[in-house]
């Protein structure tokens, strides 16, 4: 997919310089979210948090992952911007965008961990030392995602000053494999060789992945699923029934993820008109903003994070629920 011309800054734009201030607030957030989530590994001191049962536990699980994506996704359109070219407008949109979700996830991650505080949950397990440990962590992160809001919305205004948001005109896809290109235009004699293999994963990999968004999202979803609460349920012993739900609830936070996430980011854009089947499922994709009020095209942080939250919070109760049923935390009453 080869952009059109696009509305750029030029180099030496005043604009620039305090752009590129979003950069370390958001390194700052992500790296504070990461170390309050990783605490979840730390059987010694997760045992002490108020957040350590579900409903609010799920939120920690699913965070450890939607993080790093996100990030992950924004670095590579970071990496392609460069001080001595014109910086393209789309190209900045979809990094705010990235930061967006970022914010959006760990604020329903802050949030979470607040409510559990607020009602004493998991209240037999607090230790001074442990639970005051992970409270501080709880701060830190709280003043960095409240921070790089806060950029955030001095950014918006510099790029729209109406707060309107530039249309994507490319997608991630294609800044992946451009990236991708110009990185392996380094390795001198194996520069021929690096370029046939992203040419060929650009041909059949990526092409497949435009042409068949929905279903790319599906099987990363199953995957993950499989890999990361398979390995759970297979660690933990779980009977079949259980089994079948934690993969089932896996596949669903993911998929909704990846595909909400991935629309607002843009992470691919198909060059053929969709008919049938498939665009009455890229239809009910998109219809998903409605519930907020909005629209793909508009939808701002306010916006994603109330899908968010929707999501999450039908989440918390299928699984409440289904747990309580199935009765799979059973214990003493104190």
């Amino acid at each position: 997919m080869i952009p059109g011309t696009v509305q750029s800054l030029p180099v030496g734009d005043p604009r620039r310089p305090r752009l590129a201030r979003l950069l370390p607030g958001m390194t700052v957030a992500v790296a504070a979210c990461l170390l309050f989530t990783l605490t979840k590994l730390i059987k010694p001191i997760y045992l002490h948090a108020p957040w350590f049962n579900d409903p609010y536990d799920t939120v920690l699980s699913f965070t450890v992952f939607f993080v790093p994506l996100t990030t992950a996704v924004t670095l590579v359109r970071v990496w392609l911007c460069r001080t001595s070219e014109p910086l393209p407008l789309p190209r900045v949109v979809a990094i705010i965008r990235g930061s967006r979700v970022v914010a959006a996830t760990s604020t329903l991650e802050i949030l979470s961990a607040w409510i559990a505080v607020a009602v004493s949950a998991n209240r037999a397990e607090w230790s001074p030392a442990a639970t005051g440990l992970l409270l501080v962590l709880l701060a830190i992160t709280t003043a960095a995602t409240a921070n790089l809001w806060f950029l955030l919305r001095s950014t918006l205004r510099l790029v729209a000053g109406d707060g309107s948001m530039v249309p994507l005109t490319f997608d991630w896809l294609w800044d992946a494999t451009t990236l991708a290109r110009r990185e392996v235009s380094r390795f001198g004699r194996f520069q021929g060789l690096g370029l046939r293999v992203v040419d060929w994963i650009d041909f059949n990999l990526v092409g497949k992945s435009r042409r068949h968004s929905i279903g790319a999202a599906g099987a990363a979803a199953a995957s993950f699923s499989l890999v990361v609460f398979g390995w759970q349920a297979f660690r933990e012993g779980y009977d079949t029934g259980s089994t079948l739900l934690v993969l089932a609830l896996g596949f669903c936070g993911m998929f909704a993820f990846l595909v909400l996430a991935g629309s607002y980011l843009g992470v691919a854009r198909s060059s053929h008109r969709l008919h049938g089947l498939r665009r009455r499922a890229l239809a009910a994709r998109d219809s998903l903003w409605r519930i907020v009020g909005n629209s793909p095209a508009h939808a701002g942080p306010a916006q994603l994070a109330m899908l968010l939250g929707w999501g999450a919070g039908l989440a918390f109760i299928l699984t409440f629920l289904a747990e309580t049923t199935l009765r799979l935390h059973p214990g003493t009453i104190r």
